[in-house]
């Protein structure tokens, strides 16, 4: 289905504009967890040897074998257990000792990824018997599969499918056309034999490889004022941050002197001792100069900026170009691949500083900014207000009152709303509503007959059993959402693999995200301020005229601008992939449907498949990594 047809080639201009942004070659970072077995131990030889063999169990046999960048490995041991963490984390090895002298069960190793601060993976042997789990959030997150007799664990799908020779699966292909993916959609792997495994879940793999899943994580209740829950918050922020800048290593900073990036940047100020690199860019729209005013009012009162870099936007390629060139391996399509050019232009210039971290604020709009569907919960205890909160945000949009009535009277399980929603077919994207637990279904007008069958039927046989990620629209829009943002987190850190810097997003740890959950929905977000919980947590540390801030401006013209100029690159990478004439997309249909316009940005849509096609290009030609 997916062959590729003769690629179309870029001009001159646009090779020279992406030759700094670009990495040759996958460098790819990954871990395997193996159980305690011979067999197993035998996958070991085919991913090196004893060269990368990271951990072993307590019989000498390999645990964990791999290749890390931009990662660390903490490791501890006692008689009859050991455990490590992979990712960033601030524990200790002599931490790491004590969480294995006490472990009298594989379950207990579960402490260390709910009371550690930091993104990382928990890996631990127990008399032999695996223990694996990610993070509930799922910036850091596993996947496994059969090998053999085997239960084998990665944290990157492409790795196990190579290990397993397994082939695309092309239902999963299709669904991941779609331009919003509800729960369950979200998580099916686009190999056939790799399955995921959920945030909230980890996995035990016993002696003779098979394996069970338990749920070592659980949102938390949402009752805690904003006052005491900004304490909360902002020693969760800060323990995120120390977590990773622990130690001598140089660390750059996103500065763009908004309400995410900017608390992250002066906590990692506070906390060096040979100071940091802050970065700010600018553009130079209308508006454009604004964040880099914002970022030098809160400049005054951050210690140990070494050193304040700021650039034009007009110094990087436009927005969608290089996207062709982007040859990082990525195991599954995010919005990664569409940024990756500029971000891989920042993170060459960090390898260039001898930079092993990277800061952003990514994930700050997920968890501090309300979505509809907390109205609906809301509804449910407090009417009045449910209904005033609601009614600020639809008079402005020309929403009626009967229509606010039925969205939060809306009584319909997530099985039903699901249901409904593949029912209707509706054919463009639309914002979540009140009554929607998530982004809504839509089947683009381009897909295929043949494609939107596969769709329809493959949704319909998800919904026998299916349960929502909470009980209520607001928890489960909460953990998807935040999900949602950790996929793409997930990607851009893959991204930062082959330069060894870390781009990390400590906004999405699980500790913080926690913290921000445990407070009362109606505090965290209201109608009349902007990300109030951020603005509580740093008074009195960042300068009130800077927390005087109510808006940022975003880059609108600059996508429309890039679109108009690389639409065609970006059409002949789509057509490369061989998802054109492949028997999903109606090329026509596709093709008018996405043709650029001179004022409006691109259609959402143009993203999860330029993002897929580059995916599988990428795949189609990266260097495996076992024999």
């Amino acid at each position: 289905m997916l062959e590729g047809s003769p690629r179309t080639p870029r001009n001159d201009r646009q090779e020279s504009n992406v030759q700094n942004a670009v990495v040759n070659g996958n460098g790819r970072s990954y871990v395997v967890a193996l159980p305690d077995n011979d067999a197993a131990a035998s996958i070991a030889d085919r991913l090196g040897g004893p060269e990368r063999v990271l951990a072993s169990h307590v019989s000498g046999r390999p645990l964990l074998v791999g290749t890390l960048s931009g990662n660390r490995l903490i490791s501890g041991s006692a008689d009859e257990a050991c455990v490590s963490v992979v990712g960033q984390c601030a524990v200790t090895q002599e931490e790491m000792n004590r969480y294995a002298a006490r472990a009298s069960a594989p379950t207990d190793f579960s402490r260390v990824q709910l009371q550690c601060s930091g993104s990382f993976l928990t890996f631990g042997s127990y008399q032999g018997n695996v223990y694996a789990s990610g993070q509930a959030l799922e910036t850091r997150r596993l996947w496994w599969c059969s090998i053999g007799e085997n239960t084998v664990i990665s944290d990157r799908a492409d790795v196990l499918a190579e290990l397993a020779d397994l082939a695309f699966d092309e239902t999963a292909i299709a669904l991941r056309l779609l331009p919003a993916q509800p729960h369950p959609i979200d998580q099916i792997g686009l190999w056939s034999g790799v399955q995921p495994l959920p945030g909230d879940q980890a996995l035990l793999v016993g002696q003779d490889g098979e394996a069970r899943r338990i749920t070592w994580w659980n949102m938390p209740s949402e009752d805690v004022d904003l006052q005491n829950g900004a304490v909360a918050f902002r020693d969760a922020l800060e323990k995120a941050v120390t977590s990773r800048t622990a130690g001598n290593a140089e660390v750059v900073c996103d500065l763009s002197g908004g309400l995410d990036s900017t608390p992250i940047c002066y906590f990692a100020a506070a906390n060096s001792g040979s100071g940091i690199v802050a970065r700010t860019l600018f553009h130079p729209d209308p508006g454009g100069r604004e964040d880099l005013a914002w970022a030098k009012k809160a400049l005054t009162v951050m210690p140990n900026v070494r050193e304040h870099l700021v650039k034009s936007t007009d110094e990087f390629v436009d927005f969608y170009e290089g996207v062709d060139e982007v040859n990082v391996v990525l195991d599954e399509p995010t919005q990664a691949i569409t940024a990756g050019p500029r971000i891989m232009a920042l993170l060459s210039e960090d390898a260039q500083k001898n930079a092993a971290i990277h800061l952003n604020g990514l994930g700050g709009d997920h968890i501090l900014r309300g979505v509809a569907g907390w109205e609906h919960t809301l509804a449910r205890s407090h009417p009045l207000l449910a209904w005033r909160r609601s009614r600020s945000e639809h008079i402005p949009a020309g929403t009626s009152v009967m229509s606010t009535l039925r969205q939060l009277s809306d009584r319909r399980s997530y099985r039903a709303w699901l249901a409904d929603g593949i029912a209707k077919k509706a054919k463009s994207l639309r914002p979540p509503g009140v009554n929607d637990w998530s982004s809504p279904l839509a089947l683009p007008e381009w897909l295929s007959a043949d494609a939107r069958e596969t769709v329809v039927k493959a949704v319909r046989s998800l919904l026998s059993g299916l349960d929502p990620l909470h009980p209520t629209v607001a928890g489960h829009s909460d953990i998807y959402f935040a999900r949602d943002a950790a996929k793409l987190v997930r990607g851009t850190g893959q991204l930062g693999n082959p330069f060894g810097v870390a781009y990390e997003a400590p906004l999405l740890d699980d500790r913080v995200v926690e913290a921000a959950f445990r407070v009362r929905r109606t505090e965290r977000d209201t109608p009349l301020e902007w990300k109030p919980l951020m603005k509580s947590a740093m008074r009195g540390i960042l300068p009130k005229g800077y927390l005087m801030r109510t808006s940022k401006v975003g880059g609108g013209a600059q996508s429309v601008r890039g679109y108009l100029r690389h639409h065609d690159v970006l059409v002949g990478l789509v057509e490369e992939s061989g998802l054109l004439d492949g028997g999903l997309i109606d090329r026509t249909a596709f093709l008018n449907s996405t043709r650029p316009d001179r004022w409006e940005p691109p259609s959402p849509e143009i993203h999860n498949v330029v993002n897929l096609g580059k995916f599988i290009l990428n795949q189609r030609r990266t260097a495996p990594v076992a024999a």
